[in-house]
């Protein structure tokens, strides 16, 4: 694993061996923070609840230590499952809820009343703030901070979090030893300072999974919310981020906003109210082996029978959430391109689109979706050969994770050309997973091209005439220059490591606070 120092080249740092973790495990408790939960509760006919894991990274990275240190999780209750089983906890006195035989995690839910869950998830969170991250106002026009975002603001958003932090703080008294908290993402910006408020020794760590813009981007917000914001994360000991490029884009918005913040760029840190915060980068990975092994499964080769209709003799693939930093309409436009240029082509390539929806409740969402199914429809009436029966772009709708792993073995061009990303593990899963020596057309605005953008062909993310030209010449590469790039991809890949990265980020944790803490006195 790799921690890159936000003003120098990336350098190797020593990890923690497994005996050193667990030691400091046995000594600290943890406590992960983050919106969704490790585990989802529904309720069967008989009224007995079931519970399923959930797979994102974080969880994925926690899993490698939680059957043996048994960390605290505080989530919100997103279902009415959730609801219930908290409900049925707070009858019985548990202070936690175990998961899993043997159990792997404690849980707490924070219960939020559902109209304030709304303003903090689907007003603030999403879209206002996943937006912003994102550079993708249209700036002219939107967003208008009404009164409603206000009130979203201040009884949604900050309701939530100090609920956040009531619970965090809760599980820190019920804790055996000293816990070491780490906040995810952008849903708990607030958090960090107000834990610190009422806790100035916590041990307190903030990772954001998303890009962070640039102050000029941040003005688009009132100066009370961008403040707010700046400030609960210097509660924080270390802020984490995807790429050095992001942290420092941090430390600009803090040095712009929050009065009295000292700025060290050269040592990345910022020293604010009397204490010095590390900001530091973390670029996430995947778990290699759960990768290979659910692309490999039964439920993965099933799809194996009918996936092959959608190839060609060429094939370019993408697989995204339906949402409109993943550029998907642009990408169209260059495959439109390119076949308009490259007549050849036509009938011999087919472009496999596996699409999720996402965040339907949000309209913006919705609007977006009818863009993507729009250009495809008029890309494929432009082309399409009703002789032959080939249609240029075949859009598979759904979210189905073997499916798309299936998928990704047997493209010849993966196209990642997000407007701009926190990493984009897509790229990094197709690297380790293609058997056909594909190439990786890669977006300068995804966080994952400090890692891979060495084997693959880097493009801007409005430019669709050179992503055309990207793929002509992806499709024109001799064989010996494909099979040398995704070699190179999947070294990179393999190098890294999900379960690492969550442990240099504990390392770095522990090796600040024993830095920060006075020696004891001699006798």
């Amino acid at each position: 694993m790799v921690n890159k120092a936000i003003e120098s080249e990336p350098t190797a740092r020593d990890q923690l061996s497994s005996a050193e973790l667990g030691q400091i495990l046995a000594d600290h408790s943890l406590i992960v923070a983050s919106n969704r939960g490790p585990v989802t509760f529904s309720l069967d006919d008989d009224g007995a609840f079931i519970a399923k894991k959930g797979s994102g990274g974080v969880v994925t990275a926690v899993s490698s230590i939680a059957r043996t240190h048994r960390p605290i999780w505080i989530a919100a209750a997103m279902t009415e499952g959730d609801r219930r089983r908290a409900e049925v906890a707070a009858t019985n006195n548990e202070s936690l809820i175990e998961f899993g035989k043997p159990s792997e995690f404690r849980l707490r839910f924070v219960v939020p009343e559902p109209s304030a869950y709304h303003q903090y998830y689907n007003v603030i969170s999403n879209p206002l703030l996943w937006f912003l991250q994102h550079y993708l106002w249209d700036t002219p026009r939107t967003p208008d901070i009404t009164g409603e975002i206000w009130e979203a603001w201040r009884d949604g958003y900050a309701v939530v979090n100090r609920l956040f932090a009531d619970e965090i703080l809760a599980a820190a008294e019920v804790a055996v030893n000293r816990p070491i908290i780490m906040l995810q993402d952008y849903h708990l910006y607030l958090c960090g300072g107000l834990i610190r408020a009422r806790n100035p020794d916590a041990i307190l760590q903030h990772f954001v999974h998303i890009p962070w813009p640039d102050p000029d981007y941040w003005r688009l917000l009132p100066t009370e919310m961008r403040r707010s914001i700046c400030e609960g994360m210097l509660g924080n000991d270390i802020v984490g981020f995807q790429t050095p490029e992001h942290g420092r884009s941090f430390m600009y918005t803090c040095e712009a906003f929050v009065p009295g913040a000292k700025i060290d760029y050269s040592g990345s840190t910022v020293r604010w109210e009397g204490r010095q915060i590390e900001v530091r980068a973390y670029p996430i990975s995947i778990d290699t082996a759960v990768v290979r092994r659910i692309a490999y499964s039964k439920d993965a080769r099933a799809h194996d029978r009918y996936l092959p209709n959608h190839w060609n003799e060429f094939t370019v693939l993408r697989v995204d959430r339906a949402e409109p930093s993943k550029n998907i309409v642009r990408g169209f436009h260059a495959f439109d391109r390119f076949l308009e240029t490259h007549t050849e082509f036509q009938g011999r390539v087919n472009f496999v689109a596996i699409t999720v929806p996402s965040r339907m409740d949000v309209e913006e969402y919705q609007n977006y979706l009818d863009d993507v199914s729009a250009i495809v429809g008029r890309v494929n009436a432009k082309y399409a050969d009703v002789e032959s029966g080939w249609q240029p772009i075949h859009l598979i709708m759904g979210e189905n994770y073997p499916r798309a792993l299936a998928a990704m073995k047997w493209y010849d061009v993966l196209l990642v050309n997000s407007v701009i990303d926190g990493m984009n593990l897509v790229a990094k899963e197709g690297a380790l997973l293609n058997e056909r020596n594909g190439v990786l057309i890669l977006s300068e605005g995804a966080g994952a091209v400090s890692q891979l953008g060495e084997h693959s062909l880097i493009i801007a993310p409005t430019d669709v005439e050179g992503t055309a030209d990207a793929i002509f010449q992806a499709l024109t590469m001799p064989l010996s220059e494909r099979r040398r790039l995704a070699e190179g991809l999947r070294r990179a890949v393999e190098q890294d490591d999900v379960a690492s990265w969550f442990q240099t980020q504990l390392t770095d944790l522990v090796e600040y606070v024993i830095n920060r803490e006075p020696a004891p006195a001699s006798a």
